[in-house]
C-alpha cells in the first residue's frame, strides 16, 4: 500500500506527489484571494485554471474508475469486513468514481459559464464612483447590494 506522506521520498509515486502539490497550490490560492483586492481580470484568469483543474480531476476519476473496477483482476484482494465480496466493493467504488467524474464535468460547465460571463466585465475608470447622483441623492446603482443565499 502506498501510504507515504513525505513528498521527497523517492518511493512516493509521481501521481501522488503531483496531486498533493496541486491541492496545496489551491489551498494557497484560497488564502491569497481572501486578502486580494477583487479584480475581474483575476477572476477571469483564475477561472481558466479552475476549468482546467476540474477537467483534469474528472479525467483522473475516470482513470481511477477503470483501475478500481479491474483492481482484483491481477491480484488477490479481500475486504477487511470479511462480509462483503471485495469485487462487489470494488464495483461500487468504481461507480462512485464515475459519479464523481460526472459531477465534476457538471461543475466544469458551471465554471465555464461563469468564465464567459466574467469576461464581459470591465471597470469604467471614467465613471463617478462617489455613490451620489448629480443632484446629491444616493445613486442606487452605486450602493453595494447584499447577497444572501
Amino acid at each position: 500500500m502506498n501510504t507515504h506522506t513525505n513528498d521527497h521520498d523517492p518511493d512516493t509515486p509521481e501521481a501522488a506527489r503531483e496531486a498533493r502539490a496541486g491541492a496545496k497550490a489551491w489551498r494557497a490560492t484560497v488564502l491569497a484571494q481572501r486578502t486580494a483586492e477583487p479584480d475581474h481580470a483575476d477572476f477571469y484568469a483564475m477561472t481558466a485554471d479552475v476549468v482546467d483543474t476540474l477537467a483534469a480531476v474528472a479525467s483522473l476519476a475516470e482513470v481511477w474508475a477503470w483501475q478500481v473496477a479491474h483492481y482484483g483482476d491481477t491480484r488477490p484482494v479481500y475486504d477487511d469486513s470479511r462480509v462483503v465480496d471485495p469485487r462487489e466493493r470494488l464495483d461500487a467504488a468504481a461507480m462512485d468514481l464515475h459519479e464523481l467524474a460526472a459531477r465534476l464535468r457538471s461543475a466544469d460547465r458551471i465554471a465555464n459559464t461563469f468564465w464567459s460571463r466574467i469576461s464581459h466585465i470591465g471597470v469604467d475608470e471614467s465613471a463617478d464612483n462617489t455613490g451620489t447622483d448629480s443632484d446629491g441623492s444616493i445613486d442606487c446603482a452605486q450602493v453595494p447590494a447584499e447577497v444572501t443565499r
